[in-house]
């Protein structure tokens, strides 16, 4: 944007896609494509400053009953899927049970062979819910990045025993991986990794309590374990003293991240179990 006069949005629109006419640029904005500076946009007439950032996100696939998974979001750069529970992300080589980034790829390799699809975060097995796949090199590599960095958002919804006190709060204690797959706090153990979980109360009853849990960090059994170590497992969690249920009661349920395209995206899903 140049210097001078407030512009509208609608002007912006028209300067980026001269050929399209107003009634186009119109319906862009209704579709939810356009954001200003990482934020939706609809309003036209919007007035926008030199140091506004507006973004034309690329336009979604269409979602088709061929995707072996539950789809959330596609794209040509990134494919968000809600994981079922009991499903892994991911292992290794000689792994004979399905994992999700199996499944996904061999379905590209058969139905769209110029996808890449590229593994860039895990949720446990148990556990089911939103996760992202990069569809793109471009794509692997910012989003992997924001993971590193912790600028990706993570919120998830658990059921646990008993309530916790206070009703909100942050769990920093440092996670150790054992050589049985389980993971522990440890204050001492030299693999130990710094781990931050913030959790807030939503419901609860007399014996149990659902929690709205946000990760700063992304380890092992994270979640599990810290909410463990408070005295209030996950139900269903029985690796970690939880009361037996059907699943795993813990869903991730929101992601943010910058789209590779540009714009800041959050994805979201109802959580599949109630109190």
């Amino acid at each position: 944007m140049s210097d001078g006069e407030p512009l509208s949005l609608l002007d912006v629109l028209g300067a980026q896609f001269p050929a399209s006419s107003k009634s186009s640029l119109r319906k862009l904005l209704e579709s939810g494509r356009v954001t200003v500076n990482g934020r939706p946009a609809r309003i036209a007439k919007q007035a926008l400053t030199p140091a506004d950032r507006v973004v034309v996100l690329p336009r979604p696939r269409e979602s088709t009953p061929e995707w072996p998974l539950p789809v959330v979001y596609v794209d040509e750069d990134i494919l968000v899927i809600d994981k079922p529970a009991g499903l892994l992300t991911s292992t290794v080589p000689r792994e004979k049970r399905p994992t999700a980034v199996a499944i996904l790829r061999d379905y590209a390799a058969r139905a769209l062979p110029a996808a890449r699809v590229g593994l860039v975060h895990r949720l446990d097995r148990e556990a089911s819910g939103l996760l992202v796949f990069s569809l793109s090199p471009r794509a692997h590599g910012a989003l992997k990045a924001q993971f590193a960095d912790r600028t990706a958002g993570r919120s998830y919804r658990a059921i646990v025993r008993g309530r916790p006190r206070p009703d909100r709060g942050t769990i920093d204690a440092s996670l150790a991986e054992y050589v049985d797959g389980t993971v522990h706090p440890s204050t001492h153990n030299r693999h130990a990794q710094s781990a931050i979980t913030h959790y807030e109360l939503i419901a609860t009853t007399p014996d149990r309590s659902m929690l709205h849990v946000r990760l700063e960090t992304g380890r092992k059994h994270q979640i599990r374990v810290h909410l463990a170590g408070m005295g209030h497992p996950i139900v269903g969690d029985t690796l970690y003293g939880g009361p037996a249920a059907d699943r795993m009661m813990l869903a991730a349920v929101e992601l943010t991240l910058e789209h590779p395209a540009g714009g800041r995206r959050t994805f979201s899903i109802e959580p599949p179990f109630t109190l």
